[in-house]
């Protein structure tokens, strides 16, 4: 499958997920359906607050005419005991399943490959930026000063938020995997006592850096099937300042790794 058609593929399976309190927003990031039936994968750490709100609401926003839709977790906050005995805490994996509030079919998914992938392996990665800013400057031509765009500056700021629900595809190659098998029968998930899990995942290091924003989105091979989840910018210290500094790579975890559920 050619990178055209990928990303197309991507463009009809990718959601903007939206994290509220009520009517507050507060979390954003990345998520794709995996499912006809609308499940779809993400990074946990875009939904983490989840529990911890009094009226929580997930929203997920489609590119085009795809209309915007309810979700809930169907599966997250996950932690596994894995079979290395130095290994003493659980291992947290930062993924996440959801589901729709109401009942979905046919929809577009992406298909996963059930094989891990390895080095040398080029992928193209997705989300929706929160840093890019607005295309030529159209937000700093507006003058509010002015009485009567002032009454529509809700509108216009509205405007502005839509046009930038842009996707963001990034072409990459896997520079490095790490293997992981769970095998445990100690999984720390409210709603599944004595769980026993036996899967084979894997830890990517993508040599292209994630935008903000792209924590929960797809990453795809050349079959135009998932591999992993994005989840984290790569960071180095900088031994002058003490600090982290973005280095130009992204980690993303295999869907292997919590994808049992929904077997």
């Amino acid at each position: 499958m050619d990178k055209i058609e990928i990303c197309e593929k991507i463009k009809k399976t990718i959601r903007r997920l939206v994290l509220f309190d009520g009517d507050k927003i507060v979390g954003a990031g990345t998520g794709v359906v995996i499912k006809d039936t609308g499940e779809l994968l993400t990074a946990n750490h875009v939904i983490r607050r989840y529990p911890t709100l009094s009226d929580p609401k997930i929203s997920a926003y489609g590119m085009g005419d795809i209309p915007k839709t309810g979700y809930k977790p169907l599966l997250m906050n996950i932690a596994l005991n894995i079979n290395i005995s130095e290994y003493a805490k659980p291992l947290v994996i930062d993924l996440a399943v959801l589901g729709p509030t109401e009942k979905q079919s046919n929809l577009p998914f992406m298909e996963l490959d059930d094989n891990n992938a390895v080095e040398g392996e080029e992928v193209i990665m997705a989300g929706f930026p929160d840093e890019i800013k607005p295309p030529l400057n159209f937000n700093k031509m507006l003058n509010f000063n002015n009485p009567e765009l002032e009454k529509q500056r809700d509108q216009i700021e509205n405007f502005f938020k839509y046009l930038m629900q842009l996707v963001m595809m990034k072409s990459g190659m896997i520079g490095s995997t790490q293997g992981v098998k769970l095998n445990s029968n100690k999984v720390n998930i409210p709603g599944f006592p004595g769980k026993t899990i036996d899967v084979e995942g894997a830890v990517y290091w993508i040599d292209n850096a994630s935008t903000h924003g792209a924590s929960g989105g797809p990453v795809v091979n050349s079959f135009g099937k998932l591999i992993g989840i994005v989840c984290e910018k790569g960071t180095t210290e900088d031994p002058n300042f003490d600090v982290e500094i973005p280095s130009g790579s992204t980690m993303a975890l295999s869907h292997r790794l919590v994808t049992w559920f929904l077997e």
